[in-house]
């Protein structure tokens, strides 16, 4: 008879520790997102996030820990965003990179920036990148397949850059484009791509 309050205790207690670390993983993501990682002190997140820095570090230890937590928690979402890649073609594909970088390309980009700040950051900006790479792979399967070694390479890293971060902040910006103006030039772009590399021969 006296488990069962015992097992609503440990259950509430539960709860509140996820709630807690939920609470502390997105004070740290607005933090990263508003301003630089060595100006951000786990004090700090701590009174974002409404709890002691004492409960911050029994859950990440450091700022670098810190880090980890967040990319672990946000990369799902990151790439939810973005979505399997289901066809090549040029207008699919920048759609696709316009629902990322328009939620999460400013962080994108931050963390592209800093990452010689801390081990941390630059193992999030690599993830990042090997998963953007292995994205256009997928995307673009057939059309790299069918194309020479040293085409292939080069169609390959031209569609990486098309449809990276950086192009897509250069775009809106810098230059100022809306939205819609931004995909469709990333997709003119990925057309282009496409129709200035020559199949190899049977």
């Amino acid at each position: 008879m006296k488990t069962a309050p015992r097992a609503y205790v440990q259950r509430d207690r539960a709860r509140a520790a996820a709630a807690n670390t939920d609470r502390i993983l997105t004070a740290a993501l607005e933090l990263f997102a508003e301003q630089p990682f060595d100006r951000i002190t786990l004090a700090e997140v701590a009174e974002r996030a409404g709890v002691g820095v004492q409960t911050v570090v029994r859950r990440v230890g450091t700022k670098d820990g810190l880090v980890r937590a967040v990319n672990a928690w946000v990369l799902p979402q990151v790439g939810a965003a973005r979505g399997d890649p289901v066809s090549a073609d040029p207008d699919a594909v920048a759609a696709a990179v316009a629902r990322q970088y328009e939620r999460w390309g400013a962080l994108i980009d931050r963390t592209l920036r800093q990452e010689d700040v801390s081990p941390a950051l630059a193992e999030g900006a690599d993830g990042g990148r090997r998963a953007h790479r292995a994205w256009i792979d997928a995307a673009f399967a057939d059309e790299l397949r069918a194309r020479a070694p040293a085409d292939r390479r080069r169609l390959r890293a031209q569609l990486v850059a098309v449809c990276g971060v950086e192009l897509w902040h250069v775009l809106r910006r810098d230059e100022g484009l809306s939205a819609g103006a931004a995909r469709a030039a990333v997709a003119d772009l990925i057309a282009a791509c496409l129709a200035t590399h020559t199949t190899s021969e049977p």
